[in-house]
């Protein structure tokens, strides 16, 4: 059938149903709803009404399930949106094979159907002392109960006794087709069969995106710029602090630089500086390198700017290769021996430069 502003326009059979209804391809928009095979699909209804509705409907799909003839792995079971606790869920079960199978022939002529819906919903539900409604979907009768569903040749005196059947006309039960493609009873197309919706390209989302990681991106190197120039001012006013200050003990210095230049200068002429610490402890280094049984055990500085260290040798030879050594480099140098409990030599030294 072919439904165009919720009224039915045209419809046909079999493999050329489109050439039938005088199209030869869907629209763009257009929803597709799929009624399989009532005997393919058998419902259930079951009710929980001592749980959650979201528990019930679970509980509900796997009883239907478990309640099957072949294993629950070859078997596909959809529920209703039914929200009452206190009305039974619907559940459909059917063949994953038949499942598939549907799909593929929808696929084959050109289809991918949006809904799936079992025929016998789309009958009327009967009142409880009505029995069953009846109708003719696409050419198989069936009714409906309610709390059972099935095709006319199924409908033995045994299961329906003398229960009234009510007759539905075409025209109710077109309705109801066209009712479901906007709120279906019941859509087979979940879980694993649900439909995959292919989003389409959004230039105006993108556009947008686009805008604002631009923003963003501009925004943050604004940050981090503001940040560098607040750096650099900090630094440029601790520099010219710095200058002030050591200004008031080297006046002829003109930058920072100049500055510590002449303060060390000043500091290595008193004995004192890095300079007067770094050259004596390089020398003594470099003077312990020719004799390696040598250990320096202490090593320290006097506020005067003079080294103090501490030798350690098996024999006083090896300490006194180091003191030639720092002579000869030019160092001015003290030592006081002395002798380890356990037997080795020890010296205490002072170098200055």
């Amino acid at each position: 059938m072919r439904v165009v502003d919720g009224a039915l326009i045209q419809s046909g059979m079999g493999a050329n149903w489109l050439a039938a209804c005088g199209i030869a391809a869907l629209p763009d928009q257009a929803r597709v709803m799929l009624v399989p095979p009532a005997a393919l699909v058998t419902l259930y209804w079951t009710d929980y009404p001592d749980l959650p509705v979201r528990q019930g409907r679970a509980a509900a799909r796997l009883a239907a399930l478990a309640g099957g003839l072949v294993p629950s792995d070859q078997l596909f079971a959809a529920t209703d949106a039914n929200e009452d606790p206190a009305r039974p869920h619907i559940v459909a079960v059917a063949s994953r094979a038949d499942m598939q199978h549907w799909l593929l022939w929808a696929q084959h002529h050109g289809l991918d159907p949006d809904i799936i819906v079992p025929a016998p919903l789309l009958l009327p539900e009967p009142e409880p002392e009505c029995g069953f409604t009846r109708g003719l979907i696409a050419g198989d009768m069936v009714l409906r109960g309610v709390d059972m569903a099935l095709t006319g040749d199924m409908a033995l005196p045994a299961l329906i006794a003398n229960a009234p059947i009510i007759e539905v006309s075409p025209g109710l039960i077109e309705g109801r087709a066209i009712a479901a493609l906007d709120a279906p009873p019941l859509d087979l197309r979940q879980g694993d069969f649900a439909k995959r919706v292919r989003r389409a390209l959004d230039r105006r989302m993108i556009g947008r995106i686009a805008l604002w990681s631009g923003l963003i991106l501009f925004v943050s190197l604004a940050i981090a710029l503001i940040g560098i120039a607040k750096q650099h001012m900090e630094a440029s006013r601790l520099d010219r602090e710095s200058l002030a200050l050591a200004q008031q003990v080297t006046p002829g210095a003109t930058d920072a630089v100049q500055a510590l230049t002449e303060m060390e200068g000043k500091l290595a002429a008193r004995g004192a500086g890095g300079r007067a610490f770094t050259a004596p402890v390089a020398g003594l280094l470099a003077a312990m390198q020719d004799a390696p049984g040598v250990a320096l055990t202490s090593l320290s500085r006097d506020p005067d700017g003079m080294v103090r260290a501490t030798l350690a040798a098996a024999k006083a030879d090896d300490i006194n290769i180091v003191l030639l050594a720092l002579q000869a480099a030019g160092f001015t140098i003290t030592a006081t021996p002395s002798q380890e409990p356990g037997g080795r030599t020890l010296a205490d030294i002072t170098v200055r430069s």
